[in-house]
């Protein structure tokens, strides 16, 4: 047990990364759609029928207006295609970054399982004694070696940690700013559709009026 807790340290850190980089990238897939959501449904592009979208706005436009409706949903579809392939980029882009990690985790887990199996031991010899002065005799002679272990544990698990906090950090980095240039192109590019569905609109009532 003594070896077990200490060697998941490091694992326990590599997990609780991953798991708020993939948090974070939710929030702002979620913060992107309703901003993009409220903009067209501003100007009058939503269909908000609770039967069909739970009472969230969808941008969904008039379907008696089957050329203009055809048109923006064309594009509505492009857009999102390239957003997809693109996200998917990044994180293809992230996970290479990952595989490039300047710390060797296996390496530093090694190092620390070792100098706690060597610690764990020397407790154990000296707990097998009943003698008691033959047991802090042991402890005694077993001190300064101990004590050597431990400071070399605490190094070499600050260390590593250290470096492979750096790391994530790293990859969150890459990650976040290639979404980013993906999520401003892809508002880009439903606004000039929501633009262009207004126009048609606007041309379809300028006909309709003559």
């Amino acid at each position: 047990m003594c070896a077990v807790q200490v060697e998941n340290q490091l694992v326990g850190e590599t997990s609780r990364r991953r798991l708020q980089l993939l948090g974070q990238q939710k929030q702002h897939v979620a913060a992107l759609t309703a901003v993009l959501l409220m903009g067209i449904c501003m100007r009058g592009a939503c269909d908000t029928t609770p039967g069909l979208t739970a009472g969230i706005p969808i941008p969904w436009p008039d379907s008696t207006l089957d050329e203009c409706h055809t048109e923006y949903m064309q594009a509505f579809a492009n857009a999102s295609s390239v957003y997809a392939i693109e996200y998917e980029r990044c994180e293809l882009t992230a996970n290479e970054t990952q595989i490039d990690l300047t710390i060797d985790v296996q390496l530093e887990r090694e190092q620390i399982r070792l100098g706690h199996s060597a610690l764990c031991s020397n407790f154990e010899l000296c707990n097998q004694l009943d003698d008691d002065l033959e047991y802090l005799e042991c402890h005694k002679d077993h001190g300064n070696e101990n004590l050597d272990l431990m400071t070399s544990i605490n190094y070499n698990a600050t260390s590593a940690h250290t470096r492979l906090r750096q790391d994530f950090d790293a990859v969150q980095q890459t990650l976040m700013l290639c979404t980013l240039d993906a999520q401003v192109a892809y508002i880009g590019s439903m606004r000039l559709a929501n633009e262009e569905l207004q126009e048609c609109r606007r041309e379809v009532a300028a006909m309709d009026a003559n």
